[in-house]
């Protein structure tokens, strides 16, 4: 039966009381009871706004299994009351509690907030599924749980979360039909591209997610296991497949049909240097939503802009503009959210905002640079100078026929930055840096463009587009951009990075490499330089052994490099 709400005379609060099949208490503070906190004092009513934080609440799932969760619950003012509901799924090794802060805000305005672990987490019961099945299913358990325990609105009912929360909140809404809206902080929407994009396997994110799972999750030998796999280059292509069907499996972007079929609103908040889920997956998930839907980017790693937010309540960007999100599709307040461009993004080396009308943006060109060889280092009388020391980015087409050669004997300066904390220090305006004339000319090839005769806005992801010929069946190439100062010192914008692991040994092969999306204010005076070679320390080497691989530049085999921008 479901909690009975009485109301307290004189008092101006309420108190949930319940039948003996009730799962969740509230009662008044005691004349003389010292209340601190809602943590010192869960199950009573705040006398300061009324609201009720009720911990170790137990969930039971379709197979039986116990989540842990809890409740925060607003101020009840009158018998029968019934109030939107939010719940919120932990992130990777976290407990049900780290929206804490969060859930408090969100209740003193009248939100229902159930925060649970998901299987395999912290106090709940079973394996961790990763986003499986089960646990999507069990999102569902959640929401029988909200309708038969708590005072909730049934027809505005949200889920969010970031990370893996994030994760099984997109899943869960386009699998069950009685959630209203999503908020995706720090998600993903392909897992196949995060574990395995352009066929490289992500070895610093992979070695830290399944590294510190333990500490709060119990593991199942099948993860262990497609954690190796991973790593190890000598895993077979059919193995490599099956990886990417259990990774489908648990990627929102596979299930975007049945999100659009009722088109359920979508709030999605991602990072430029999240690593771990980049946003180019979230993007074109993003980008083929037919329903409501909006999008923040912002500087910083992986959860990190919207963590202080969710655990400690304080004031933060881009909580507050999910708590807009739902406050127009769950109460209904017509606050212009949904006048507003969907996109709204920070710029990574200036202060500020700004917005696009959707992605991808109608005002959002492409400048397309063609990549001129280095070729052999050579004397040229023409111009009285020596050329093969670097290659050029330029607007004319080279017709020229040269090989670039690079092995990966030694990793060059170009680099994405230390893993995790080259990220975190990027986020704050400390991005990689690297003197273009200490790239090893055996190891990297360095293409300069000429200097900007005006600031160039950078806004999206930058492909390139490769023709290389590797010496054996394996090999790896990460394509770095910068924006290069007049003394030589370039400050990372993006890179990107593809490996081949069953290559045709001598056959040259076209090899478009696309970068991570950024969004980046090019001075003008300096120039764009890319780097190509051939490591990098945050992904898994596709060979313990030495490969060589040839650029190739003819006429019929032209290599270019596509900038999108904005005026």
């Amino acid at each position: 039966m479901k909690p009975v709400c009485r109301l307290l005379a004189g008092l101006g609060l309420s108190v949930i009381t319940t039948t003996a099949f009730a799962a969740v208490e509230c009662k008044p503070v005691a004349a003389g009871e010292a209340y601190v906190s809602f943590l010192t004092s869960p199950g009573k009513m705040s006398p300061y706004d009324g609201t009720c934080w009720v911990n170790d609440i137990t969930v039971t799932t379709h197979d039986g299994l116990k989540l842990t969760a809890n409740v925060f619950l607003p101020k009840i003012t009158s018998a029968g009351q019934k109030f939107p509901t939010i719940i919120m799924v932990n992130s990777w090794v976290m407990p049900e509690w780290e929206y804490i802060g969060q859930a408090q805000r969100l209740a003193k305005d009248g939100y229902i907030v159930i925060e649970y672990a998901s299987r395999g987490w912290w106090k709940s019961e079973g394996l961790v599924g990763t986003a499986s099945p089960d646990d999507t299913r069990d999102v569902s358990s959640v929401v029988d749980y909200v309708g038969a325990n708590l005072p909730s609105d049934m027809n505005n009912l949200a889920i969010s979360g970031i990370s893996y929360g994030a994760g099984i909140s997109l899943l869960g809404l386009a699998r069950e039909p009685r959630i209203k809206t999503a908020a995706a902080l720090s998600g993903w929407g392909s897992l196949v591209d995060e574990l395995y994009y352009q066929d490289t396997p992500d070895l610093a994110s992979t070695t830290l997610l399944v590294g510190t799972a333990p500490i709060t999750g119990k593991i199942p030998d099948e993860l262990n296991q497609i954690s190796v796999d991973l790593k190890n280059p000598d895993t077979t292509p059919q193995r490599v497949l099956e990886i990417k069907a259990w990774a489908d499996l648990r990627s929102p972007l596979s299930e975007v049909a049945k999100i659009n079929a009722r088109r359920a609103p979508v709030f999605y908040s991602k990072n430029y240097q999240d690593d771990m889920f980049t946003p180019n997956s979230s993007l074109k998930m993003f980008s083929q939503l037919q329903g409501p839907k909006k999008m923040l980017l912002n500087k910083g790693w992986h959860a990190a802009t919207e963590l202080p937010g969710a655990l400690l309540g304080i004031d933060n960007y881009q909580y507050e503009q999910v708590h807009r999100w739902f406050d127009y599709w769950l109460k209904g307040k017509d606050n212009g959210i949904m006048n507003e461009p969907q996109v709204d993004m920070e710029i990574e080396n200036k202060s500020g905002r700004e917005r696009l009308a959707s992605w991808p943006a109608p005002n959002v060109a492409t400048q397309t640079l063609n990549i001129a060889p280095r070729g052999k280092i050579r004397w040229d009388w023409n111009c009285f100078c020596a050329k093969g020391d670097v290659g050029y980015l330029q607007s004319a087409v080279s017709s020229d026929a040269a090989v670039d050669s690079i092995n990966n004997s030694l990793d060059t300066v170009a680099n994405s930055g230390i893993p995790v904390l080259g990220n975190l220090l990027e986020g704050f305006g400390a991005p990689p840096l690297a003197w273009m004339p200490a790239v090893l000319r055996d190891h990297g090839v360095v293409y300069n463009g000429k200097a900007l005769s005006s600031e160039l806005k950078l806004r999206g992801m930058p492909k390139v587009q490769m023709h290389v010929k590797p010496t054996g069946p394996r090999a790896q190439v990460v394509a770095y951009l910068y924006d290069v100062d007049a003394l030589g010192w370039g400050k990372l914008i993006t890179h990107g990075v593809r490996s081949l692991h069953w290559a045709t040994p001598g056959q040259t092969i076209s090899f478009p490499v696309e970068m991570d999306m950024a969004a980046y204010n090019v001075p003008a005076g300096h120039h764009l330089t890319l780097v190509v070679d051939t490591r990098d320390a945050r992904y898994a080497k596709p060979s313990d052994g030495w490969f060589g691989v040839d650029l190739m530049f003819s006429a019929e085999q032209k290599s270019t490099l596509s900038i999108p921008y904005i005026n």
